[in-house]
């Protein structure tokens, strides 16, 4: 049988990777077009060579894209209708690198924190399952196959795998916008049920016991708490605050969208009681420090966050506190004890910086621990 007529049998002649000193380096093949006739494809991999750094491992990873080429072809693919584009066989370390560069001039390294751990995790998976895999290749059968490596594997709780889905989910939909895949792998998998959070409400009695022991150990650390319980300021948000930041005078903090969880700006609002406690915080600083640096003073570096939270353990263990009771659950009692006060949604909508009433009418469903002895005592008589 002669050549032409093996090519018009297959409806295609199987692609290989080439090398001409003219032109460099290519993946060549033959299809059937429109007209019948056999139209030699050329995908130029120049600009991918770059990427490696050992000709051994691009011809590797360019073994790869002829072999995906060729079971494509091999099902009844053509090319014709696509533009031929070569960042689909770049290889999705890579693309992860990009990714996490790009991302890395657009959010707070805080944030970013939590985009280089999913990047480093998918690596480590992709290291030991498919290694030099094209960012076009990982299907949803491999998704599937890195969530239930984090399920079971990894033993992360519901909360934790939904935040890695959303990642996953947020990587791709970047990668399908820079032309490195064709569809997002992650989009169809389900989230799973995530757990109760683990935090209480913080009764006026213990509130009480908790503010005896900052006043002797740490006055600065009760600013802090009341910064959260009566300003509703997250404190991660209250981490970032600068002295410029406050307003004694006009009374209100101005959260900035750099501040911010959500990244918009807002105005929380200041008690006489907090005015009086950072005024005597902030004598002699400067408007550029930190409202909360080195020995919760104001300083031109800011604490270490993991003080916060460790700080707020030794004062729960020294006062035989449960674990659930959170330095965040006073934002949870704070936005409560709003609701029940009388206050109307909107305004403590408005001041605790959420996007809806739902959110906010949410935590009126938070466990009181006092609720038997409230309703016994207060509720109306038959």
């Amino acid at each position: 049988m002669s050549d032409a007529n093996s090519r018009l049998k297959l409806n295609y002649v199987p692609a290989v990777l080439k090398h001409q000193p003219s032109h460099g380096w290519s993946v060549e093949y033959y299809v059937l077009d429109g007209n019948g006739s056999m139209r030699r494809m050329v995908i130029r991999m120049n600009a991918l060579r770059k990427r490696f750094q050992r000709i051994t491992d691009f011809k590797a990873h360019c073994s790869q894209v002829v072999c995906n080429i060729n079971a494509k072809l091999a099902g009844g693919w053509t090319p014709f209708g696509e533009q031929q584009n070569t960042r689909l066989y770049t290889p999705i370390e890579a693309v992860l690198d990009d990714y996490i560069k790009e991302k890395t001039s657009e959010l707070r390294p805080d944030t970013m924190r939590s985009y280089r751990s999913f990047s480093n995790c998918l690596k480590e998976w992709l290291a030991e399952t498919c290694p030099n895999a094209q960012c076009s290749a990982f299907n949803r059968v491999l998704a599937v196959r890195f969530m239930d490596y984090i399920n079971k594997v990894k033993g992360l709780s519901g909360r934790s795998y939904n935040n890695r889905l959303k990642q996953g989910r947020a990587f791709f939909s970047w990668a399908v916008e820079k032309c490195y895949a064709k569809e997002n792998p992650f989009a169809t998998i389900r989230v799973k049920r995530e757990e109760t959070k683990k935090r209480i409400l913080i009764p006026a009695d213990t509130r009480a016991r908790i503010t005896d022991y900052f006043k002797k150990k740490n006055p600065n650390y009760l600013v802090l708490c009341q910064l959260v319980f009566n300003s509703l300021v997250r404190p991660k948000e209250v981490w970032r605050l600068k002295i410029a930041d406050i307003h004694l005078d006009e009374g209100y903090i101005h959260v900035t969208e750099d501040e911010s969880k959500t990244h918009y700006s807002r105005t929380a609002a200041l008690t006489p009681q907090l005015i009086s406690g950072i005024r005597s915080m902030i004598q002699g600083a400067k408007p550029s420090m930190y409202l909360f640096g080195h020995g919760y003073k104001p300083n031109a570096k800011p604490i270490r966050y993991q003080n916060f939270r460790e700080d707020w353990t030794k004062m729960r263990t020294a006062l035989g506190l449960p674990d659930t009771m959170q330095l965040y659950s006073l934002r949870d009692t704070g936005i409560n004890e709003m609701l029940k006060a009388g206050i109307d949604p909107l305004t403590v909508m408005q001041h605790a910086d959420h996007h809806d009433l739902s959110m906010t009418t949410r935590y009126a469903n938070h466990v009181d621990p006092h609720l038997v002895e409230t309703i016994s005592t207060k509720a109306p008589q038959f």
